[in-house]
């Protein structure tokens, strides 16, 4: 088994005043070459009602420009998650970022919003076919007509027609990550926090069993001890600067078994999508599995 997974949080808020551009790319550079596999940008409300400088998207594509191989995983508010908007620009995102983002879906609720958001943005990450586009110009044909289609979804909280306006991204579906164990069947990895022991990843094992699951680094924490007491697949570390002694984990960790199996160590160029680096297979369409099954 390959070493533990590690995404760094880059704050929304400093001391005195949010984080420039500069602060931020300063940042992710630092946890792209001490060897982290993803960032969470967030541009979430902070404690005094205060907003992040940057509207999270935003930041993560002008990121994107200025990073090579690291993940950028965007976290905006719950109220700013209308599922077709979402599905737009995390596949808008994917296509500059050649495949290396995630979206940090909201807060788990009681009526099941975050859930069916996910399913919603899945399906029309599916509207076209991976090889709907041909761009032949002998021909005058864009793309396959036969190769896009409508999801025309009705359910609870949203009903969405479809089909949306870009191509299937190269990721298939951008990484879908939560923070809430509730809707963890739903995505591709679980940030858990400090209010979460090891009793949750052992419940989230066979759950949802195909999630990737990390666990919050109190400041101050042995990480080896927290590998082992929670068997995770690694963990979720503040990057507040370039020599934040968060940095040092890849180093420190390159042999820390996890989930209780030996390990070897990870490179920072394991894969060229943020889904080969933590190890998630590319989705196939819900459409070419029809197609299949026909």
């Amino acid at each position: 088994m390959t070493a533990p997974l590690l995404i760094g949080r880059i704050p929304a808020h400093g001391p005195t005043a949010p984080p420039s551009l500069a602060d931020v790319l300063r940042l992710v550079r630092a946890a792209e070459t001490a060897g982290f596999d993803a960032v969470v940008l967030d541009d979430g409300a902070g404690a005094d009602g205060t907003r992040a400088r940057f509207e999270a998207t935003t930041l993560a594509a002008a990121v994107a420009a200025a990073t090579d191989r690291i993940g950028l995983i965007t976290a905006p508010l719950p109220a700013d998650q209308a599922p077709y908007h979402v599905a737009r620009i995390t596949a808008s995102l994917d296509h500059l970022a050649h495949g290396r983002t995630g979206w940090l879906a909201g807060p788990a609720d009681a009526d099941g919003r975050t859930a069916e958001l996910i399913e919603v943005a899945r399906g029309l990450w599916d509207s076209f076919d991976d090889d709907a586009f041909v761009h032949d110009r002998a021909d005058g044909l864009y793309w396959r007509l036969d190769g896009i289609h409508r999801l025309d979804h009705k359910g609870r909280h949203f009903d969405v027609a479809g089909p949306l306006n870009v191509a299937r991204p190269p990721q298939g579906h951008p990484v879908v990550a939560v923070t809430d164990p509730a809707p963890a069947r739903h995505a591709d990895l679980v940030l858990l926090g400090t209010e979460h022991g090891p009793g949750t990843v052992r419940e989230l094992r066979h759950g949802a069993p195909l999630a990737k699951v990390l666990c919050a680094l109190p400041s101050g924490a042995d990480a080896r001890a927290l590998l082992a007491g929670t068997a995770a697949d690694g963990l979720v570390a503040d990057v507040t600067a370039p020599d934040s002694p968060s940095l040092g984990l890849p180093r420190e960790l390159g042999t820390v078994p996890a989930a209780g199996a030996a390990t070897e160590p990870r490179t920072a160029t394991s894969g060229p999508t943020l889904r080969a680096r933590l190890g998630l297979v590319r989705p196939a369409s819900r459409h070419a599995r029809t197609s299949a099954a026909a």
